[in-house]
């Protein structure tokens, strides 16, 4: 299959997509896909060192992130544009690696973490004793895995209301806890302390590094949905710049809740959001705690699968239009022409999101806080190398594609595109090797890690990052038939964007 070819069939499935996200929705879509309530209870286990490190992370990553993501977005606006970043600056095999890492970590994450953190939910709000039940674990997992399954399969013009309602709910519960943690503090004194709030040494950073970049991601997300936005040139910096101001907010305040609200003893990875939030609504509401917590279950619940439907959206998409331009089996590539999504590789992810939690399971005994603990350093190294590739890419496709259009520059010139790509390009090269191997350079660099031994627990990781990876060189193999090399392809209206250098 010659190129001309591959990019007429690109063109022709693009041509399936159909213009549905405004300014709104792309603000609460990245709000939704930034602020996933499944890391908070992880961050806030590092108790008043993680609120000093979130906000050094705040200026130091999530700023010049936000500046790369919003310049790049708005030069290349194309479907799945993260992958054509890394294409167009560094080549076909590049792409493909990258792209692939991007999606899997996706099912994996969705089967992973955010399953262990809705049964924790469902267990401490509603009453309920799933945890321990493999059985009754399993089968809500499904039930989560597929129904955000069967929501990306429909159509993006209905479905959006999922992130936008997310977004909208996460902030109402978000604000009611923080005031019953004021409530409960006021009234009941607030159990918890800042003292130690500056970092005396860097194992806090160390074990909190990876969570901290995991949280702050997902300002590309929209980006891959570029050709269904209405003018993604001007709604991509602004989207991006409301989103991250509002995503800042949302994760320091309840943070500086639990850390306040609970002692030092009560702080856990997998539950801390939800034991704060029951221990400040006992103390507060009384009688009618029962009543909003199992509010707060179903909300929690929505919540979290709004996160993991958003990320879908969008990495499913980014992995479609990978398989069309050579970086997958075509048959990936398949937009149903009824709703204008990637339904083939909507299907592949709940398979792979079902089986990563089956085996996950087994490996962790049914223990949520070692699932929990095993699937979240896996879910980060993973994601956190994909960004390896694409925060560069910016000096790279400045540099090869300097006559294209950029609406949104990096401030302060070379130097300031310079400065953000180090900044972030530490924070998430330092996220991937002590998420890959937790306690680095710390005392207890050897000892036990999710509730398994060192050897069990880094052979567990390693050997599904290789198998990822051999993945991910697979499909690069596979669609080297049908690879594109050229440069930007057209958009889903058949116009030509700008073109300086060829793609390599």
């Amino acid at each position: 299959m010659g190129e001309s070819a591959a990019v007429a069939g690109l063109v022709a499935e693009k041509r399936k997509l159909k213009k549905s996200l405004f300014r709104f929705d792309m603000i609460f879509f990245t709000v939704c896909a930034i602020v996933a309530l499944d890391t908070i209870g992880q961050s806030s286990s590092y108790g008043a060192q993680a609120v000093f490190w979130l906000i050094v992370s705040g200026a130091t990553f999530l700023i010049p992130y936000g500046l790369i993501t919003a310049e790049l977005g708005a030069a290349f606006p194309t479907e799945g544009a993260t992958y054509d970043w890394v294409r167009l600056a560094y080549g076909h095999f590049a792409g493909a690696v990258v792209g692939v890492l991007y999606w899997l970590s996706n099912p994996i994450w969705l089967g992973g973490t955010l399953t262990a953190t809705t049964i924790a939910a469902l267990d401490a709000l509603w009453g309920s004793s799933f945890t321990g039940n493999q059985g009754a674990e399993t089968v809500i997992g499904f039930l989560f895995i597929w129904g955000a399954v069967i929501m990306n399969i429909l159509s993006l013009r209905y479905m959006k209301w999922v992130p936008n309602l997310g977004a909208i709910l996460r902030l109402l519960l978000l604000g009611f806890f923080a005031l019953l943690v004021i409530a409960s503090g006021v009234s009941h004194g607030f159990h918890g302390t800042l003292g130690g709030f500056f970092p005396t040494d860097t194992t806090i950073l160390i074990g909190v590094i990876g969570v901290i970049v995991f949280q702050w991601i997902g300002f590309e997300l929209q980006t891959n949905a570029s050709e269904e936005m209405d003018n993604p040139q001007k709604d991509i910096p602004r989207a991006i710049y409301v989103s991250g101001v509002i995503s800042f907010l949302a994760y320091g305040i309840p943070i500086l809740g639990v850390v306040l609200i609970l002692s030092t003893d009560q702080l856990s990875n997998v539950a801390g959001f939800v034991a704060a939030y029951q221990f400040a609504s006992s103390s507060v509401l009384g009688g009618a705690a029962p009543f909003f917590n199992h509010l707060a279950a179903l909300a929690m619940v929505f919540v979290l699968l709004s996160s993991g439907t958003t990320w879908l959206m969008g990495s499913d998409r980014l992995m479609a239009i990978g398989a069309l331009a050579g970086s997958g089996p075509k048959q990936l590539g398949y937009f149903s022409t009824r709703f204008g999504t990637p339904i083939v590789v909507n299907v592949t992810s709940g398979i792979i999101a079902t089986i990563f939690m089956y085996i996950t399971f087994f490996v962790t005994g049914g223990s949520l806080h070692g699932y929990f603990a095993a699937v979240l350093g896996l879910v980060i190294s993973t994601t956190t190398f994909s960004y390896i590739l694409i925060f560069p890419a910016l000096l790279t496709l400045r540099r090869k594609y300097p006559n294209v259009p950029r609406p949104f520059v990096v401030p302060g010139g070379n130097a300031g595109a310079w400065i953000s790509v180090i900044l972030t390009m530490f924070w998430v090269v330092a996220a991937t090797v002590f998420s890959l191997w937790p306690g680095l350079l710390t005392s207890t660099w050897s000892a036990d890690a999710a509730g398994v031994s060192r050897t069990t627990f880094e052979t567990y990781t390693f050997v599904t990052v290789a198998i990822l990876i051999a993945i991910a060189v697979a499909f690069w193999a596979v669609g080297r038939g049908h690879a594109i090399h050229g440069g930007p392809v057209t958009t889903a209206a058949g116009t030509p964007l700008p073109s300086g250098a060829p793609g390599a």
